[in-house]
């Protein structure tokens, strides 16, 4: 690994600080939204709503696996939010849309965290504002092109054998 550039670390630093707490308001927001939903449900409903996806890059941009993303697509179809449909281009893919409802919900999500979020960062100056929404999409671009690590494997539930 190429070592950090200062601003590099910096920025690293800046996020790593913050996007834990932006993640915990935007569960809490979500948990109360009617239906509720998770960070995953609502990066999948605005992924498809952006137009056609397939599998392995909605897994990419949610942030799960390719084995969850069947589940998290399952779980919205069941809601009511996404539909299936044959795809267009190749009849042995399906397509995904939202549904009505699921152009309702993603709707009134994304209205409900902007003004809450919104709300929260009301105090920074324009021209910094700018900068970071700049800066932010650059974020999202490279996280959402990028599969996360790989989750390390559970830790052994025998403990190693003693040494003397």
């Amino acid at each position: 690994m190429p070592p950090l550039r200062k601003h590099e670390g910096d920025v690293a630093d800046a996020l790593v600080a913050t996007a834990p707490l932006a993640t915990r308001w935007i569960q809490r927001l979500l948990a109360a939204h009617d239906p509720p939903l998770t960070v995953a449900q609502l990066l999948a409903l605005r992924t498809v709503a952006a137009g056609p996806v397939t599998a392995v890059e909605l897994a990419r941009r949610t942030g799960v696996s390719g084995a969850a993303v069947s589940q998290l697509v399952a779980g919205l179809e069941q809601s009511g939010l996404l539909a299936r449909a044959p795809s267009v281009d190749d009849r042995r893919r399906l397509a995904l849309r939202l549904s009505p409802r699921g152009q309702q919900v993603l709707a009134s999500t994304s209205r409900l965290l902007r003004a809450r979020i919104a709300e929260l960062v009301a105090g920074i100056p324009p021209p910094e504002a700018d900068g970071l929404t700049r800066g932010l999409e650059h974020v999202e671009s490279a996280l959402a092109g990028t599969p996360p690590p790989r989750r390390p494997p559970p830790p052994s539930k025998h403990p190693p054998p003693h040494r003397r």
